[in-house]
């Protein structure tokens, strides 16, 4: 049977990700540079660590994993 990955950023997790995108976005776009993108890891770790979300090389929260039959 077929299965999906499914990673939910939690709200903080979210708004964290956003800040970091859009300034870094906005100081590229600002220099005349193209946007290069963002680098976004999910670490899981077995149960009961859960997983956890690391942004440009700094830890920005935690993630939900959750794996489906589809």
């Amino acid at each position: 049977m077929a299965k999906r990955l499914i990673i939910t950023l939690d709200e903080n997790t979210t708004n964290n990700y956003l800040w970091i995108a859009q300034n870094k976005t906005k100081a590229e776009v600002d220099s005349e540079c193209e946007p290069s993108g963002i680098i976004l890891i999910i670490d899981i770790s077995p149960e009961p660590y859960g997983a956890s979300v690391i942004c440009e090389n700094d830890e920005i929260g935690v993630a939900s994993v959750e794996l489906v039959d589809t």
